[in-house]
């Protein structure tokens, strides 16, 4: 049986489905908050977009994003004032209680310096959102490359190029779907 989840929202600007892959590329301004790792304007509407329809979901590392209807905000951080403050590479959600979920980790040691938080791989943020999202539910990850997943019960649906201006880092929105297999710990 089909999730409802995986109903297809319209898709948004400069992205294309082709043979069952979602690919494009953003050309987002740059950020409109100072707060160091902020969104660049415009992605956040389009990232959503992509993992619609949700009822319910998770961003994680959400940094100044505020909560939104439906969207429950994590960050280790808790002067960003985030809905739940958890520090660490776990969720504190029980298996399955999203529809979907996202996640702007910070990329390297480094980063977590800056923000003052343990670093985290990519593999294993992913494998944690892969928990607590529904079967057939979109996952969201926007880092700097596609972590391996090959043990983990996703299935790579797309990926867009996110730019916001010359000499800036280009990153990478992957977007994953939720399959049924069983989760093995990530390496």
């Amino acid at each position: 049986m089909d999730h409802p989840m995986n109903a297809m929202a319209p898709l948004p600007p400069y992205t294309v489905l082709e043979n069952g892959w979602i690919h494009g590329t953003w050309f987002c301004g740059r950020p409109m908050k100072k707060y160091y790792g902020s969104f660049p304007q415009g992605f956040w509407p389009r990232a959503k977009q992509l993992l619609q329809p949700y009822g319910s979901m998770v961003h994680w590392f959400s940094g100044t994003m505020p909560p939104e209807d439906g969207i429950i905000t994590v960050d280790g951080n808790a002067t960003t004032n985030p809905s739940v403050v958890a520090l660490g590479a776990n969720l504190p959600f029980a298996d399955q209680s999203f529809d979907a979920a996202f996640a702007d980790p910070p990329y390297s040691p480094k980063d977590s310096e800056r923000y003052g938080l343990p670093y985290v791989s990519a593999t294993k943020i992913l494998a944690e959102l892969a928990r607590v999202t529904k079967t057939g539910g979109k996952i969201g990850l926007l880092h700097e490359f596609i972590p391996p997943s090959k043990r983990l019960p996703v299935k790579l649906w797309g990926v867009v190029g996110v730019m916001n201006g010359p000499q800036k880092r280009i990153r990478l929105y992957a977007v994953y779907r939720k399959t049924e297999q069983q989760l093995e710990m990530a390496a």
